[in-house]
């Protein structure tokens, strides 16, 4: 199936028109194993977000965030492929059945009926046909992953009662942020990742000379979680962000704004929005809320760290 599908993209780049001159009707922006993805399901995937991008004013900073991120969607669209791959190796299938209880679910969650759920689709310019896609690629790669990673990953009591010794029964200190992110698209050279933080910078700048600090975030920032909130990360306490932006964020005044500080991915313009301090609960309240949390960030670590072990024994070869 696989090899077939290669076969007949690469084809349609000999088709000729009726007057003899070769036309390029599509574009492989990756192979992934004996797998390809186009640039057409990029561009699917991409399109709910390209309406915000297209109301950026600046011609540079608009192709710029678009480019940013067409290759955030690619880079996810890999690891998606790896773990299809994998769920064909370990023979996991999902039944129509499945989607159907976890759309149900998620409409029970959202109080939604089947025409509102249809609305909500309609407007992100999604179809249910293609919602129902998507919803089977994240049960399969839920699945994948639970198998191959959650049977490695262990929180231990003793693990709790550190993490709620030197988080949680102290002064429990919460601050609430916002932020303005920056992505470097996976393996920029160094000159990529210099302009992207020279943005920052100009961004920095502008905040600290008084513009809304929201606006520009819903404007520039590329974190699709917060950017439509203004960049609001909420309240939290540590251990919740890297450290490079816990380390900063903690030592700032409120309503001041700092960075750019580089931290995972991309670079981080943050503002403080408050700062509190509450009693802490009791152990035996939090215990099962601490458990999930650790065990959630080992998850994460492990299942970037499976993501690599694919990709080394996997050809993925990007053209974006």
């Amino acid at each position: 199936m696989p090899m077939t599908r290669l076969c007949l993209c690469l084809a349609l780049f000999l088709l000729l028109p009726s007057v003899g001159q070769a036309r390029v009707v599509e574009k492989i922006v990756a192979l992934v194993g004996s797998d390809i993805i186009l640039q057409s399901e990029v561009e699917d995937r991409a399109a709910p977000m390209m309406a915000d991008i297209a109301a950026i004013s600046n011609p540079s900073q608009r192709a710029a965030r678009a480019a940013a991120v067409r290759r955030q969607i690619l880079e996810r669209m890999v690891d998606e492929q790896l773990l299809v791959q994998e769920a064909a190796d370990l023979k996991i299938s999902i039944s129509s059945e499945e989607v159907d209880r976890s759309i149900e679910q998620i409409k029970k969650d959202y109080g939604l009926d089947e025409a509102q759920l249809r609305e909500e689709l309609r407007k992100q310019g999604m179809s249910l046909a293609a919602y129902r896609q998507n919803t089977k690629r994240e049960i399969l790669k839920y699945r994948v992953i639970n198998i191959a990673v959650g049977s490695k990953v262990s929180v231990s009591d003793a693990d709790v009662h550190s993490y709620y010794e030197r988080h949680m029964q102290a002064a429990n200190l919460q601050v609430r942020a916002s932020h303005i992110f920056l992505a470097i698209p996976e393996g920029a050279d160094a000159a990529s990742a210099q302009e992207r933080e020279e943005q920052a910078k100009k961004l920095l700048q502008r905040a600290q000379s008084g513009e809304d600090f929201a606006r520009l975030a819903r404007e520039y920032s590329e974190d699709p979680a917060t950017r439509s909130e203004g960049g609001d990360l909420g309240w939290f306490g540590k251990d919740i962000l890297p450290k490079p932006i816990e380390e900063l964020v903690f030592s700032m005044k409120v309503d001041e704004v700092r960075g750019p500080v580089r931290a995972d991915r991309g670079f981080h313009v943050i503002k403080l929005l408050g700062r509190r301090a509450q009693d802490p609960k009791p152990l035996a309240e939090v215990r099962d809320q601490i458990r999930g949390q650790l065990r959630q960030r080992e998850m994460e670590r492990q299942t970037k760290n499976f993501l690599s072990e694919l990709r080394k024994k996997t050809l993925v070869d990007i053209r974006m």
